[in-house]
């Protein structure tokens, strides 16, 4: 049991971390393009693409996900 409770705290930490990382990214691309600054540039679509990757690789935690591993 707590093993399955461990399992879902951290997958709502990787779409939160995912999620506030995106949101960063895009933010931080707006910042730039007005500036010029190309490191930032870069730095923004690592953001993205980091937080992309987190979103994907965060376990499905809805109804759908549960009812197919079995759970009710």
């Amino acid at each position: 049991m707590a093993n399955e409770r461990v399992k879902s705290v951290g997958g709502y930490v990787m779409r939160l971390v995912g999620g506030v990382a995106v949101i960063i990214g895009l933010l931080g691309i707006f910042a730039t393009l007005a500036q010029g600054n190309v490191t930032g540039l870069v730095l923004s679509i690592i953001f993205i693409v980091g937080g992309v990757v987190l979103l994907k690789r965060s376990p499905d935690l809805g109804r759908a996900g549960r009812r197919e591993r079995g759970h009710a």
